[in-house]
């Protein structure tokens, strides 16, 4: 008995086999153990109901995403480009605080060297 995948899994491997059309979809459903039938029908799952159609019919769909987490991809595109943001400005040892007004204002994490 094959084991089941969660919706996570299966938007993964769709999105993977999506993103190289070069490859057959027979030689990506053996590397992956998979089989033919059920990547189709996850693709069509996913085409039409995003990642709460490869949820399985008994499953709670709640379940599928931490609450408060907004599921289209525009939301997920502004969130990697403020994780960038943040990850730049870590690198410049910069961080965001709060003063006493309310403004936020960046502050840098060490002094720097006159060395």
């Amino acid at each position: 008995m094959s084991k089941h995948l969660n919706p996570l899994e299966k938007e993964f491997l769709v999105k993977q086999y999506k993103s190289n059309p070069t490859i057959k979809m027979s030689d990506f459903c053996r590397a992956n153990n998979v089989s033919d039938a059920a990547l189709r029908k996850w693709i069509k799952q996913y085409d039409e109901g995003g990642i709460e159609g490869l949820a399985r019919a008994d499953a709670d769909i709640k379940e599928i995403l931490p609450e408060g987490i907004d599921r289209t991809e525009e939301a997920y595109k502004k969130e990697i480009l403020k994780l960038r943001i943040e990850n730049e400005r870590l690198k410049k040892n910069y961080t965001v605080r709060t003063n006493e007004a309310g403004e936020q204002e960046y502050v840098r994490l060490k002094p720097k060297t006159s060395k």
